[in-house]
């Protein structure tokens, strides 16, 4: 068996490092959809909060409640404005891994065309190999074949 040429073994390394960028950017995916979701979660919380308070306040509230409201409403707001900054993070982690995917994706095809464009200069190499084999073979052939017998005319 024959040793693996160098460029066999970078596309190996270039198929390996594109195949974890592939699943890094699976995972990023679905830390983005998950980030999004909490945060839809919060603003429908905040909005089906917020209609009940006002329903019960047309009854009328006293300071107190208001006050537990607006500290309730702050600390929403402020965790709804965290979770907008965690979808941020995993956007931009996610955008880095699509581009660190596409990176080795690209260097995987430029290493597959160099082992084929090797492997047919190797098919070349060999088929010339071959035919110059069989031009010695004919050529020896003709060489030491008996010479027609001369014909007297």
């Amino acid at each position: 068996m024959s040793k693996p040429s160098s460029l066999k073994i970078l596309q190996d390394l270039a198929k390996q490092q594109t195949d974890a960028a592939a699943k890094q950017l699976g995972k990023l995916n679905f830390q983005q959809q998950e980030a999004e979701k909490k945060l839809q979660l919060l603003l429908q919380y905040r909005d089906s909060y917020q209609s009940r308070f006002e329903n019960s306040s047309e009854q009328g509230i006293d300071h107190i409640q208001w006050r537990n409201y607006m500290a309730f409403m702050s600390k929403l707001d402020a965790a709804i404005a965290e979770q907008r900054q965690a979808v941020l993070y995993v956007q931009n982690k996610k955008t880095a891994g699509n581009n660190e995917f596409l990176s080795n994706q690209r260097k995987l095809k430029c290493y597959d065309t160099l082992v084929h464009r090797q492997q047919f200069t190797e098919i070349q190499r060999q088929l010339k190999i071959e035919q110059k084999l069989q031009d010695e073979f004919a050529a020896n052939t003709t060489r030491h074949a008996p010479y027609p017998p001369k014909t007297d005319s």
